[in-house]
């Protein structure tokens, strides 16, 4: 490229001197399409930095002519900020961004030519629902069976299949004219018309507000470049190097969108001998992704846009990244053998130069509850006494639901913590309200928008005013804010409300004429519009303590306006709200070498392409991880174990896996069985610090026709009459109250019920894959172990995956498909425990006490134990009132035991 001051022309060894010979590759190669297969960690966002370094700088290409595609705005500062320090200020005026903020650059240039103006909205989900909910109001769709999130999922598979409201209508509701104020669905029972009729007036009322949904940043594009020939020659005549990242993650219009600005089915000839893109024809394509890491197919994500991409782009091709600079030899190990389980992909194995590192710590708790105390054990140990800051720490899960035992644990043990995912900044009231003035300044045709604020804060405007402006509106085909600005012509308005609406509109008119006045302002705009509106000066004189948590929150969104000023060039209100419509979960990461001084939790959606030396993987059960609805479905099953895959090489240094043996579903304790997930991973991997539950090991000892079973885990021994640092007393289970209970078969795999005092006989098999249900006891609790044990049938399944299922509880005991299955009689052995109190409690806050002092205990003492006999102690664990002693008992194992609760005697 010409000589330009704020570009940093760097050498070619200085771009690939410090990288490996793919990378290298990667980075040098000339031709139309490129495939960088990136694994996990492997220096993915350094490669494409310096390919745009490389682009510029050895292709002769102007920074304008590049166009650097990612998913988060996160990623998108990121590589940003890299290609800063690498090129200089020039990296500032390149398109470096997500689709959607491409998008919304293209639509508010060349929108107009397809009907939508440059200040448009764009809603949130909160908003489209809102909206969702007035057109079935209109059409009286009942929204508990037609749910407002529930439709717009439909809207956006639709959509994402780049399928229009029209077509729509032509296949479901032929008859139906969007505008229309009644109709009548024909067919009961069928939901596609209801779907085709919402979807249609949806997007007509989104037109009239000139508005649109996140989905339709993409699908419009699509539309403005395949209907307007002139605009879609302009920006492929702009881009000719295209450069797109987490192509794994793409969905179909997102496909097309690449192909469309690409110039890829324009059919213009292309020069193969070509050493650059040049100024004619396609453009020249790269994309990285790893076809392991698609995880988000729930949202409409493609893995065949990936996996084609050798024949969706001529001449192209792969370049494989396979070396890992993140994780330990051991991780990897493990996330290589869990994915090598999924067919169809391409062959591709990580390693690292980094070393073995240490093993993975497995540990299988009695409950939810149990398996929360543990991994906040382990963070205080790590962070206590090893050193580590919390914020190198993450705790990621499956579903969103898993979070509240595990916050309960880390609050439990005053841990600080941070929930990603949770309420996010602008979806608090507060701050959505002011939001919405903004956004009905900027766009007085947003209805959405314009009805929240009527009444906020309250002036008189309920619900009777809010009707009686739209009718008047839908009666004339025009906005609500026409409604308002034509006050004098609506009849039957008392004189209390019209004054209150004109009041209103005053207040909006001078509002608007204030934004137009201080545009590249809006932190002037948003303290003008908190003051005019009351919103703060209301606020500040409630006496209620959450409004000073408000107060702070829309201090906190002024202070956001005032940095946006001062980091952006050309500030406008438009702009600034822009940024607040385009937020993910994941923007609300503190930056990289950051400490924030809290564990991190989130799902393990969210954790995608973020890394943490510590990471402690939970629910590894059947029905959990992998979920429940992808146990019948392999398409399904292949993605959970790619989202395991993704879990697993999240961890840098250490990853704990974790389950629990008993978890609340739908209000009821559920057996869980191991994720088949763990049967995966080479057992060699693993430091088991516990491998089964209490109940699994007693179930074991059952089977065994007796109870020695060893209890080699972390808590030592359980018995009738002792109360050890064990299984049994560490969980919140007391066994053996008066009930009994028989039924026909016993399985290794089988179904458990566990009841209160009374008799639970012949339990009747349910269905089910995997585990098991339980009883409830008479109190409509479910009676963990407190009085009988069940066992149900099993059927052997002759597939390695199908041996494990989800989980279905039907109120008594349920069946299970496994692959070793067995029947015979259930040997039930009734227990007493003698400390109730343990009940519900860690062994740890238990306050039986044997008066032995962990300083008369050295390494080689002798000891004898109650149940195991002889022992040589091997280690001393100094910790107070809950010192540890650990102990070799020869043949029986060896045992850690809690000093002041262990029957023993030193010799």
């Amino acid at each position: 490229m010409p000589q330009d001051v704020d570009f940093i022309a760097r050498p070619p060894q200085e771009l690939i001197g410090d990288l490996n010979e793919q990378q290298a590759q990667a980075v040098q190669y000339r031709g139309p399409a490129l495939l960088i297969g990136a694994g996990a960690g492997s220096g993915k966002t350094r490669v494409l930095t310096r390919r745009i370094a490389w682009i510029l700088t050895q292709f002769g290409a102007w920074p304008s002519q590049v166009l650097a595609i990612t998913f988060t705005n996160k990623a998108a500062a990121e590589m940003r900020e890299r290609l800063g320090a690498l090129i200089g200020g020039v990296a500032d005026r390149m398109w470096v961004s997500t689709f959607h903020s491409a998008c919304v650059r293209i639509l508010r240039r060349d929108g107009e030519q397809i009907g939508l103006k440059s200040g448009f909205t764009i809603y949130d989900t909160a908003d489209c629902e809102r909206l969702i909910k007035l057109v079935c109001a209109d059409f009286n769709i009942d929204i508990k069976r037609f749910t407002p999130r529930s439709i717009l999922a439909r809207i956006s598979d639709y959509k994402n299949q780049l399928t229009d409201a029209s077509t729509a209508l032509a296949q479901y509701a032929p008859d139906f004219k969007p505008g229309m104020r009644h109709y009548s669905f024909g067919q009961i029972g069928d939901p596609e018309p209801v779907y085709a009729v919402v979807y249609a007036e949806y997007q007509y009322r989104l037109a009239l507000a000139n508005a649109v949904d996140f989905d339709d940043l993409i699908v419009r594009t699509v539309e403005l470049l395949r209907t307007q020939p002139h605009v879609a020659e302009y920006y492929r005549h702009k881009f000719r190097y295209i450069l797109v990242d987490e192509y794994q993650d793409t969905n179909h219009a997102q496909y097309v969108l690449v192909r469309e600005l690409a110039g890829v089915d324009a059919h213009e000839p292309s020069d193969p001998m070509a050493t650059e893109a040049g100024k004619s024809g396609p453009a020249w394509v790269t994309v990285v992704g790893d076809s392991d890491q698609s995880i988000y197919a729930f949202r409409g994500a493609d893995i065949r846009n990936i996996q084609d991409f050798e024949k969706d782009f001529p001449d192209a091709r792969t370049i494989m990244l396979e070396q890992n600079y993140r994780s330990t030899q051991t991780i990897l190990d493990a996330a290589n053998a869990v994915i090598a389980h999924n067919s169809a992909r391409k062959p591709k194995k990580l390693w690292t130069a980094l070393g073995e590192g240490d093993k993975i710590i497995g540990y299988a708790a009695d409950t939810a509850q149990l398996e929360a105390h543990w991994i906040a054990q382990q963070i205080l140990h790590l962070h206590e006494e090893k050193g580590l800051p919390y914020s190198d720490m993450a705790i990621m899960y499956r579903a969103n639901a898993q979070s509240r035992s595990l916050e309960e644990g880390l609050i439990q043990a005053h841990i600080p913590y941070q929930l990603i995912g949770g309420t996010k900044f602008y979806e608090r009231r507060e701050v959505k309200d002011a939001i919405a003035y903004l956004q009905a300044i900027v766009n007085p045709a947003d209805d959405i928008n314009m009805r929240r604020i009527l009444n906020v804060p309250k002036r008189g405007l309920g619900t009777r005013a809010e009707s009686q402006l739209t009718l008047f509106a839908n009666e004339h085909n025009q906005t609500f804010w026409w409604a308002i600005e034509q006050l004098e012509d609506i009849e039957g308005m008392g004189a209390r409300t019209a004054n209150a609406v004109r009041a209103f509109r005053e207040l909006m008119t001078s509002l608007r004429t204030f934004a137009g006045e201080h545009d590249s302002k809006p932190s002037e705009i948003v303290a003008q519009v908190l003051e005019q509106s009351h919103m703060l000066e209301l606020l500040r004189k409630s006496e209620d303590p959450q409004d000073e948590s408000r107060v702070e929150n829309l201090s906190q969104l002024q202070s956001v306006a005032a940095e946006f000023e001062q980091n952006t060039p050309d500030t406008t209100l438009a702009g600034f709200l822009e940024t607040t419509a385009l937020v993910a979960d994941s923007d609300q990461l503190p930056g990289e070498g950051h400490d924030s001084g809290k564990v991190t939790l989130m799902t393990l959606h969210t954790a995608k392409g973020l890394e943490y030396p510590i990471v402690f993987l939970t629910g590894m059960e059947q029905g959990t991880f992998p979920h429940s609805r992808a146990m019948e479905n392999m398409d399904e099953l292949s993605e959970e174990r790619r989202l395991a895959y993704v879990g697993i090489t999240r961890a840098k240094r250490r990853l704990y896996l974790t389950r629990a043996a008993v978890r609340a579903q739908w209000g009821r304790q559920s057996e869980m069985m191991p994720s088949q997930f763990l049967d995966e991973i080479p057992d060699s991997l693993i430091d088991w610090k516990r491998r089964e539950a209490g109940m699994e090991r007693m179930r074991s000892g059952w089977r065994n026709d007796g109870f020695d079973d060893g209890f080699s885990d972390e808590f030592g021994g359980w018995d009738d009459g002792d109360s050890d640092y064990g299984a049994g007393s560490y969980g919140r289970s007391s066994y053996g109250s008066s009930g009994r209970s028989r039924t026909s078969s016993g399985s290794a795999f089988g179904s458990h019920a566990y009841g209160s005092s009374g008799t639970a006989s012949n339990a009747a098999a349910g269905t089910g894959w995997g585990s098991a249900a339980t009883f409830k006891s008479s109190s409509g609790q479910t009676a963990y172990g407190s009085g009988s044990y069940s066992s149900g049938r099993s059927r052997g399944s002759g597939s390695s995956t199908g041996a494990y299922g989800a989980h279905r509880s039907h109120g008594g005991s349920s069946s299970s498909r496994s692959s070793a299955s067995r029947s015979g009689a259930v040997h039930t052995r009734h227990t007493t425990a003698k400390t109730p109190q343990s009940q519900g409690m860690p062994i740890s806050q238990i306050a039986a006490d044997n008066d032995l002092n962990i300083a008369d205990f050295h390494v080689g003492d002798r000891i004898t134990h109650d149940r195991f006999g002889l022992g040589k102690v091997v280690q001393t664990q100094d910790k107070g009132k809950n010192s540890v002693i650990t102990v070799d008992f020869g043949s029986t194992g060896v045992k850690r035991l809690m000093l002041r609760l262990a029957p023993i005697e030193k010799l």
